[in-house]
């Protein structure tokens, strides 16, 4: 068994002395990214997929997307978007 699939498949992580070390709490943090659905087609934008028909990188919060940006299903912008709980 080598590190990477230890690493990679079984999710094993590093002893907490060990210089790449990661806090748990740390990786947690990047799956928060919040959801923003379109008010008028119900469309779901998910920052960790993005939207790469339109050349957004997945990981690209919602507020970072380009003003122009617009709905990929229904074409409206992204003011017709709110918050997903």
């Amino acid at each position: 068994m080598t590190y990477a699939y230890y690493h990679e498949v079984k999710r094993g992580t590093s002893p907490s002395s060990a210089p790449t070390y990661i806090k748990e709490e740390k990786k947690k943090e990047k799956g928060k990214m919040i959801k923003y659905k379109c008010t008028v087609c119900g469309y779901i934008y998910d920052p960790e997929k993005g939207d790469p028909d339109s050349g957004i990188k997945p990981g690209t919060p919602f507020e970072e997307l380009p003003d122009d940006w617009v709905c990929p299903v229904c074409g409206a912008s992204k003011d017709a978007f709110e918050k997903e709980d």
